[in-house]
């Protein structure tokens, strides 16, 4: 694996709530190297997104907060630093790309103000019209049309897809080590969407960016990740090589994800659907939390967490948390 640039050790981060205190990223953990793209996938509410805003500290205030683990950029905790240190990072050493774009931009400021206010952080002191300049080359990169006109635009004044693409200008405008991306082509059509996931993987070409690609998108996955975790009610269930995974998901959660995805090859007189909800994660549940919608769930699944275990493809980095990988009924 190429070496790492970021590492989350046994992250949990807890929301307080007027019940008590929840977990809604629990006991995490995984690398990202440099020039490496990781896929996280899961259900709405597995934690994907909260993992993401704990890495840029910027959780919901007062109620979010890291509990304990680590969260190690080159080998710098950012977990404890102070509010002036995390500013200086996010930005320079973290992109990121959320998912609602409606709710990223400021309204109030066209999109120069905005691109160049990202271009200032690693260029300050240059002249307004020199940073201008670099804005629109940024816009350019991301495909958006007219970029000279553009810049001069207010976020009203833009469609849905291209706020998304002035979001991910803003994102790569100061190359970051890492961009984090948060379902970033949710608002785009589809030929977009192939020309955003080019750009990113040129850029990664270009500067050996590190990505994380948050989606549910299991095609993107394929196409675009070297590896991937799955995450299932603020854990980790399954992780490894895309490869491994794909061909052989030891959790019953992953292989229902994949069984999920429609196939041209196979006719299907009924499209599959998971049974059941996500667990609600202010309930306290013994054992596996997959195990009330999981088919293959055992005694031991009710009552105790199961551990990590090896996957079955043999790769060395492929693990599950399930105490039925051999699918016994």
């Amino acid at each position: 694996m190429a070496e790492p640039v970021l590492q989350v050790k046994n992250l949990r981060t807890m929301l307080d709530l007027p019940g008590g205190p929840v977990p809604v990223v629990d006991d995490v953990s995984f690398d990202v190297g440099v020039g490496e793209t990781l896929g996280i996938v899961g259900e709405s509410g597995s934690g994907k997104s909260m993992t993401a805003l704990s890495i840029m500290q910027v959780l919901p205030k007062p109620i979010g907060r890291i509990d304990s683990g680590h969260i190690l950029l080159e080998g710098i905790d950012l977990v404890g630093i102070s509010e002036q240190k995390i500013r200086q990072i996010r930005g320079r050493e973290i992109g990121m790309i959320l998912q609602d774009p409606h709710t990223s931009l400021n309204p109030v400021f066209n999109v120069g103000n905005q691109v160049t206010e990202a271009l200032q952080i690693d260029n300050p002191g240059t002249p307004h019209k020199t940073l201008l300049a670099r804005a629109v080359d940024t816009l350019k990169k991301v495909n958006v049309a007219d970029a000279e006109r553009r810049i001069h635009a207010y976020p009203h004044q833009l469609s849905g897809g291209m706020k998304q693409r002035v979001v991910g200008a803003i994102a790569i405008a100061g190359a970051p080590k890492i961009i984090i991306a948060d379902e970033p082509t949710t608002a785009l059509d589809v030929t977009i969407q192939l020309q955003y996931l080019q750009l990113l993987r040129e850029i990664q070409d270009e500067t050996g960016t590190a990505i994380i690609f948050i989606t549910h998108d299991l095609g993107i996955v394929a196409n675009l990740c070297h590896r991937l975790v799955v995450m299932y009610a603020g854990k980790i269930v399954e992780s490894g090589t895309v490869a491994d995974v794909f061909g052989a998901p030891s959790h019953p959660y992953t292989e229902a994800l994949l069984k999920s995805v429609p196939s041209v090859d196979r006719k299907l007189d009924r499209l599959y659907a998971i049974d059941g909800q996500p667990p609600a994660l202010v309930t306290n549940r013994a054992g596996c939390s997959f195990a009330p919608r999981c088919p293959y769930v055992l005694d031991i699944c009710r009552i105790q967490e199961p551990l990590e275990s090896r996957g079955p493809s043999g790769g060395a980095s492929h693990c599950a948390s399930c105490w039925n990988i051999e699918r016994t009924t």
